[in-house]
């Protein structure tokens, strides 16, 4: 059946259409997905997303764009998104998922080594923060709070925790701006997303 038709029937809530689409990518985008983000759970949760925001965005789907086009589309932001949900977990969720320890098994000193001393500079760099900015981006980063809960949390208004985990956060990548690359990229992927 002709892209067109299934995206006019798609547009009048056709679930046939949605069925016929769904059979036609999702292995495409199941594939897709997995060249970037190397797990079957992600790529998985990101070929539900993408159809679930497939239906309810269908009616803004433009009929002289393909329907391949838009549904990587949206598969491309989720897993942009999700890069950045990874990038901004603080001290990036552990750094280790880090090059995933089955992998690098053979190399678990040199790992943690370089964990150690990641977390050291950040540690140090952390201190020269004010109480406000360090309380604020253990929050906001290491606990994953909502800059409404991390306000309820310290008894601040959300204002002022956007300043604090702002200019934390400049402080931090200014501070170490001259250590490992690594490091300094993550905490401008961080500060930048914020």
């Amino acid at each position: 059946m002709d892209e067109t038709i299934l995206v006019q029937q798609l547009k009048k809530n056709s679930l046939k259409a949605f069925d016929k689409i769904y059979t036609l990518y999702s292995v495409r985008l199941y594939a897709y997905s997995m060249q970037y983000v190397k797990s079957k759970e992600d790529a998985e949760e990101i070929v539900q997303d993408v159809f679930t925001k497939l239906w309810l965005n269908r009616h803004s789907i433009v009929h002289d764009e393909s329907i391949g086009a838009f549904i990587f589309k949206i598969a491309k932001n989720q897993i942009i998104n999700r890069y950045k949900q990874r990038i901004n977990s603080f001290e990036f969720e552990e750094y280790v998922n880090y090059y995933n320890a089955e992998k690098y098994a053979a190399c678990d000193t040199c790992n943690l080594i370089e964990y150690d001393d990641f977390c050291r500079s950040l540690n140090k760099a952390m201190k020269k923060l004010t109480a406000t900015q360090q309380k604020v981006i253990r929050c906001c980063k290491l606990e994953q709070l909502s800059v409404k809960e991390t306000a309820a949390t310290l008894q601040l208004n959300e204002q002022t925790i956007k300043n604090a985990l702002s200019t934390g956060l400049k402080a931090l990548r200014e501070l170490l701006k001259n250590t490992d690359t690594f490091i300094t990229l993550l905490i401008m992927l961080n500060y930048l997303y914020f």
